[in-house]
């Protein structure tokens, strides 16, 4: 069963999201094979932007792969006038399933001119959830005219290495008790009881860091990473699409003015250097005028 669950999700989002075959040029990735342990260490399903893509987005739940941490990464393509209110529905969508199972952690809007703008969302979300919720994220894009242009799901084997650390964690735990009751019946001025001491110390630091490494995998299964990128103009993600003759004429037309405004700047800025370059040339001429013309003193003969 382990070694088929890398399969199993891919044709499980495949299924939900109409994916076309992988193509290296769309950023598609196939699904990591099985690790030598045995488990699948990781799966990674990705689309870019087509018709599928627009319909729902991926749905992978968690009876199908119950021990895998995913996360779900979007790219989606709008007018510019339309990222904040579909950013704000978004937000909404994550309130409406309340704290417990929903929360933004992250939040971006950017805006270099009418045309030009990006923004992100990012949540956390639980795992049961999270497919209900990119699925309705996505209606609302495609609802505002938009377009998925990116869209990746990616998934580590969490479940594998959690109960490892606590089978190991369980062994350290026998070792340090047995360790404890040995130095609780020795003498205090026994001399293997600082070895010992040493050894139970040791322990300790194991148990503690494999203890720290479970509670990150445990928080990792708790909840779904869900990013949602927004982008029009030069932000907007994916292949930049063909420009119409509309576009390029306005372009075209944008970049003579910049041209133009550069020019009078330094215009502006180098007037008062010429005007006082101008005004010293005249002085001395208007001098030159009035002074009397300087004659050489006749060389006289020495006696």
């Amino acid at each position: 069963m382990r070694r088929a669950l890398p399969f199993l999700v891919l044709l499980l989002a495949t299924t939900a999201c109409g994916v076309a075959e992988p193509d290296s040029r769309s950023g598609i990735e196939p699904p990591n094979r099985t690790a030598a342990g045995g488990a699948p260490d990781a799966q990674d399903a990705a689309f870019t932007g087509g018709e599928a893509s627009r319909e729902a987005g991926p749905d992978i739940g968690t009876a199908a792969a119950p021990d895998v941490a995913f996360s779900y990464r979007y790219g989606f393509r709008l007018s510019a006038d339309r990222i904040a209110a579909v950013q704000g529905q978004h937000q909404e969508i994550c309130e409406r399933l309340t704290l417990a199972r929903c929360r933004i952690t992250g939040m971006s809007y950017r805006a270099d001119n009418e045309r030009d703008v990006e923004a992100m969302l990012a949540f956390a979300v639980d795992p049961a959830a999270a497919g209900a919720f990119s699925r309705e994220a996505v209606q609302r894009v495609t609802a505002a005219d938009g377009a998925i242009a990116e869209s990746r799901i990616t998934g580590e084997d969490a479940g594998t290495p959690l109960r490892a650390s606590q089978r190991g964690r369980a062994e350290l735990e026998a070792d340090l008790a047995r360790i404890e009751t040995r130095l609780r019946g020795l003498d205090p001025m026994a001399a293997e009881k600082g070895g010992l001491e040493a050894q139970a110390a040791r322990l300790r630091a194991e148990i503690r860091a494999l203890r720290e490494a479970g509670d990150a995998q445990q928080a990792a299964l708790a909840t779904t990473p869900v990013l949602f990128r927004y982008g029009a103009g030069r932000y907007a993600p994916g292949p930049a699409p063909t420009p119409t003759l509309a576009e390029t004429a306005r372009d075209s037309g944008e970049t003579a003015l910049a041209g133009l405004l550069l020019l009078l700047r330094l215009i502006i800025i180098a007037a008062p250097w010429a005007l006082a370059g101008l005004a010293g040339w005249w002085i001395v001429r208007r001098l030159r005028r009035h002074l009397p013309p300087l004659t050489n003193r006749p060389e006289t003969d020495a006696a």
